[in-house]
């Protein structure tokens, strides 16, 4: 059934609607809800604008959607029918509640604006009656469900999931939240095909207003660095966990721009910075840095080398650069130099370098 509206053109569906309403009640409805190329109006606006009060605007409004609620248009009949269908699989497929913000995203097929508004006013407006749509809870996005739904209990359910978070003090993957959720009291209350049925599992986390999923797609809570960076280190260790390898700076910042985190541009010189002063990260190459936590250590080659050599004893050529390699991304010319410093190194007569 949701093909069906792959086909469908919110922004033309709702002008088919507001054809049938006279003139005055149509601009009021445009107006109030940014439909079509108008921008949101007050209602003191709008007032204003046809010497009208406040009040006398609201009721116009009432009046325009009583009216498309009950107009009988060919044109807009079977687009509705086949949303209200769309919105109930959706919603059955979730296990049986969402967030309207989440399921605007499954119903909309363009990333338009104008598709977007449309879509928001069809189900405000006619669709929210069929529906249970709850828009006053804290800590919540406004709820969608379906009637045989127990709201209380997906509730618990969502707020089950934050405290699995917490527990942490980390993200978590949905595979990661499955695994401990199965060892969770509530997990004994509810149907395990709906449990293990990861779509359900992120409606669940996705009503709550305080959770969301970072770039890993790992969730927690929304005030933590690692799910919403604000600063740019926090930005550039969010790209390397995701790239999993050692980049240069520069790629770092054009990846930070891409992900696209917020509005603040990085340029490549204050990531270098960042990358610099922050203990997170080791310089590994020209430029090149790598996180700590996956092994990297702080050092220039000849230290690297030392430390190799007095962790493991004299060695053969090959090995000790395969070893070296593994710590720095630099050319093998390099450790060759390197290794030329009689001071420090030296090669004994089978081939082995030692320290001096």
């Amino acid at each position: 059934m949701t093909s069906k509206i792959k086909t469908i053109s919110y922004a033309e569906l709702v002008n088919a609607l507001l054809a049938g309403l006279p003139n005055r009640e149509r601009e009021v409805l445009k107006k109030r809800n940014a439909l079509g190329d108008s921008p949101r109006y007050t209602l003191e606006q709008i007032g204003k604008d046809f010497n009208i009060t406040r009040e006398r605007v609201r009721q116009i409004e009432k009046e325009g959607l009583k009216k498309i609620k009950t107009l009988d248009s060919a044109k807009a009949r079977l687009p509705m029918i086949d949303i209200e269908s769309a919105v109930v699989e959706y919603l059955r497929n979730h296990g049986g509640v969402m967030s309207e913000n989440y399921l605007i995203e499954k119903l909309l097929q363009e990333n338009k604006e104008q598709e977007q508004r449309a879509l928001n006013f069809l189900l405000v407006n006619i669709l929210a009656d069929k529906f249970e749509r709850i828009d006053n809870l804290a800590d919540y996005f406004t709820v969608w469900k379906l009637e045989q739904v127990n709201l209380d209990e997906i509730l618990d359910l969502s707020g089950s999931l934050k405290s699995l978070i917490e527990k942490n003090s980390r993200p978590l993957s949905l595979d990661e939240l499955l695994n401990q959720f199965q060892s969770h009291e509530y997990y004994e209350k509810v149907d395990r095909a709906e449990a293990e049925n990861q779509l359900i599992l992120e409606a669940l986390l996705r009503l709550r207003t305080d959770l969301n999923k970072n770039i890993l797609g790992q969730w927690g809570l929304i005030n933590w660095p690692t799910i919403r960076p604000k600063r740019m280190t926090d930005k550039a260790y969010l790209i390397m966990l995701r790239e999993s390898r050692p980049l240069h700076f520069s790629e770092v910042a054009e990846l930070i721009n891409q992900a696209d985190f917020d509005r603040k541009r990085a340029h490549p010189a204050t990531v270098h910075n960042e990358l610099i002063l922050d203990e997170k990260y080791v310089l590994v190459g020209r430029g090149i840095y790598a996180l700590r936590e996956w092994g990297y250590e702080e050092g220039t080659v000849a230290d690297i080398i030392e430390k190799i050599l007095k962790e493991k004893g004299p060695m053969l050529k090959k090995d000790l650069l395969e070893e070296v390699l593994k710590q720095r991304l630099v050319q093998r010319t390099t450790i060759n130099l390197v290794l030329m410093n009689k001071d420090k190194f030296v090669r004994m007569e089978d081939g082995i370098y030692s320290l001096v």
